[in-house]
């Protein structure tokens, strides 16, 4: 436990702990804040194009801003050690339960388990089978791919993620495992030949679109990746409605933490059906993903006594003490009906 005399310090520099007073006042008012939005663009379908900024150009993410984006999962293993469940090391939304109709949280679920029913889910909507060839594109620290080859004997899995410090946890936990491959690089830069043309039944994301730009163009990518009957899903944070200022985080407080970020609206995916056809989506509500965070932002304080100063500066904690109540506030805000996740299921044509 911290001491009484660095939690003092902290908050005399405006770093609040976790469940304090302080802090909690600061989320309720961002919550207030977003509420106010969510109802100012409510019922908002117009596309972004409107706004200026299109999923149907460009690169397929900006190098310059994604290359920063990386550098945010190229953090010190420690400290997402500290936060993280550490059987899966998943740093995605976990399933707890709560629904549009009914928002409330699985309180009986612990973090760990609250990702496995999401990767259940996944397993299930994407029809994932033992035997199958299935690529994990953006894998994370590879908690999705460790969940796959514990559950089918026989998948053969690759895994593509641009981060060093992701990608080499994953190589130093599956060196005996001939039914991995990971490949460290942009999806876009992989060199012809590498993959061969249909060779993945079913291709999952987890937490990646947000990074795209230019969706038409990644989904050219993945096409022909796809054997004939392949599917591919989505796993995204998306918005209900239209709202332009979440198009580019370059225009909201997410900059700092997400540079190129986009947070497409719900409706948007639907309109990508050029090189996959689209079968099905579902919205997840943003409760899930506010406990998620709640419970992360909970355990970075918890161990902070044993990462703090040594691995991580007070610049850097007042970073990830503000990254978490601000992305809890854009969740819970109307009891996560505006502003949640979403799974996008579609078929090679």
């Amino acid at each position: 436990m911290l001491t009484d005399d660095t939690l003092k310090k902290l908050a005399d520099n405006n770093i609040h702990a976790y469940g304090s007073r302080e802090l909690l006042k600061f989320e309720r008012q961002l919550s207030i804040y977003f509420e106010r939005e969510y109802q100012r663009w409510h019922g908002n379908k117009k596309h972004p194009e409107e706004y200026g900024i299109s999923s149907f150009e460009g690169e397929v993410a900006d190098k310059t801003s994604d290359y920063e984006s990386v550098e945010h999962y190229n953090n010190e293993l420690r400290l997402y050690q500290a936060f993280l469940d550490p059987r899966f090391m998943a740093y995605t939304m976990a399933d707890f339960g709560a629904t549009d109709e009914r928002p409330e949280i699985d309180g009986g679920l612990s973090l760990e388990q609250a990702q496995i029913k999401k990767f259940e889910l996944i397993i299930q909507r994407a029809d994932i089978r033992d035997g199958q060839k299935v690529l994990d594109l953006g894998c994370g620290f590879g908690g999705f791919i460790r969940y796959l080859l514990e559950k089918f004997p026989n998948i053969q899995l690759t895994g593509i993620n641009p981060s060093t410090v992701q990608a080499q946890y994953i190589k130093d936990r599956s060196r005996n495992s001939n039914r991995l491959n990971i490949i460290d690089h942009y999806i876009d830069q992989i060199e012809h030949g590498i993959i061969a043309d249909g060779y993945f039944d079913r291709v999952i994301s987890i937490g990646v679109l947000e990074h795209i730009s230019n969706l038409d163009a990644l989904f050219e990518h993945i096409a022909p990746m796809l054997k004939t009957g392949g599917k591919c899903l989505h796993h995204i944070i998306v918005s209900r409605d239209t709202i332009p200022q979440f198009l580019s985080a370059e225009d909201t407080m997410m900059a700092e933490y997400f540079p190129g970020g986009h947070i497409w609206p719900y409706e948007e995916m639907r309109r990508h059906d050029r090189h996959l056809k689209f079968v099905d989506s579902w919205f997840i509500n943003g409760m899930n993903y506010w406990k998620t965070l709640d419970e992360w932002h909970r355990n970075l304080w918890q161990s902070l006594d044993d990462i703090y100063p040594s691995h991580l500066a007070m610049k850097e904690l007042d970073h990830w003490n503000r990254y978490f109540s601000l992305s809890k506030a854009m969740f819970i805000a109307d009891k996560g009906r505006s502003y949640g996740n979403a799974h996008y299921l579609f078929e090679k044509r």
